[in-house]
């Protein structure tokens, strides 16, 4: 049991040192809109996230405010999806991007879910 639990650590500590702290997917999915689009991708952020506590929390309270541009220099999952061909994409993230997502259970996840991947600007990868 030992050496299943150094080796579970080890690999997390090589997936932090060695994952690049931003990462940019492109999903594509027929007769799926963007709202359904949105819940599968926050459903699977959520599975892919071994520590989904967040424990500095100084306002409970306080409103979330989301800056909906594109800053890829905070890190995290970013998604992109087209509804259809043509469309203006939806770009989504977490407000507070973790550090503790796993990149391969998000996509896994996705992957699931019957999204496929697409080129940044165009079809299929």
């Amino acid at each position: 049991m030992k050496r299943f639990v150094c080796l579970f650590v080890f690999c997390l500590f090589l997936n932090g040192c060695f994952s690049s702290p931003t990462r940019v997917y492109y999903w594509a999915k027929d007769n799926t809109g963007a709202e359904r689009f949105v819940q599968d991708h926050n459903r699977c952020l959520r599975q892919a996230d071994i520590w989904p506590w967040d424990f500095i929390n100084f306002d409970p309270m306080a409103a979330e405010t989301l800056d909906l541009r594109l800053n890829l220099k905070n890190g995290g999952i970013w998604a992109n999806f087209s509804p259809y061909p043509g469309a203006m994409p939806v770009y989504v993230n977490t407000a507070t991007p973790s550090k503790t997502v796993i990149y391969w259970r998000y996509a896994y996840c996705m992957r699931k879910a019957g999204y496929k991947e697409r080129r940044p600007y165009g079809g299929p990868l």
